[in-house]
């Protein structure tokens, strides 16, 4: 379980946030608001791309919050900026994971496999430049599915989407979540995607 408690954060000294959460593996938590109430701070918070004022980040009771991001157990996904513009779609995907884990065949057949749930079968061999916003925001998403890091961080990262690959999207992602045991913190300003999702929301408001 992810547990957040107390995690507070001030801009400047005149802005604070606060936040309590808990989430369990294979669950996903909407989190959403206006712009300026630190949804995103959330997640940089979580990842470690911010230093907290106080408070604790656990994961299953091991105290992540002294960890420098790259020691967390945890994979984000942005808005954009994603991808690296000069390797194909699969390396992309290659240079996200362990270099301590052989690229094998068997490996590069669940990258396929992962390609295909998300529609993008065909098109590891593109680069970023060839496929569409939207595509590469899925390849981003197969990229941190692949990581299999038990917490995923989700900042608009379905936003360049159409409303039916979007749901498409959001299919595979809870299968892989259930299965796996992630946690999940999803930021978006679309009050449909969490009821597509039927998950539980976090609602932030300007204090």
């Amino acid at each position: 379980m992810l547990h957040i408690e107390h995690l507070t954060f001030c801009w400047n000294k005149t802005q604070c946030f606060t936040y309590n959460l808990r989430v369990a593996r294979g669950e996903i938590l909407a989190v959403q608001g206006p712009s300026g109430v630190g949804k995103t701070t959330l997640l940089e918070l979580t990842a470690g791309f911010q230093t907290p004022v106080s408070g604790k980040i656990t994961w299953d009771g091991d105290d992540l919050s002294s960890l420098p991001p790259w020691k967390r157990p945890i994979t984000t996904v942005f808005q954009s900026d994603n991808l690296f513009a000069h390797l194909s779609c699969v390396d992309n995907v290659l240079i996200g994971l362990d270099v301590k884990i052989a690229r094998t065949p068997q490996l590069l057949e669940q990258i396929n496999s992962c390609f295909d749930v998300l529609s993008l079968g065909g098109l590891q061999t593109r680069l970023p430049s060839e496929i569409s916003g939207g595509q590469q925001q899925r390849v981003a998403l197969a990229r941190a599915l692949m990581r299999a890091r038990p917490i995923l961080l989700l900042d608009e990262s379905f936003s360049a989407l159409d409303w039916d690959m979007r749901k498409e999207c959001f299919d595979a992602l809870q299968t892989v979540i259930e299965e796996q045991g992630m946690a999940a913190l999803l930021v978006s300003h679309d009050t449909r995607d969490a009821a597509y999702l039927g998950c539980r929301t976090l609602q932030l408001t300007s204090s």
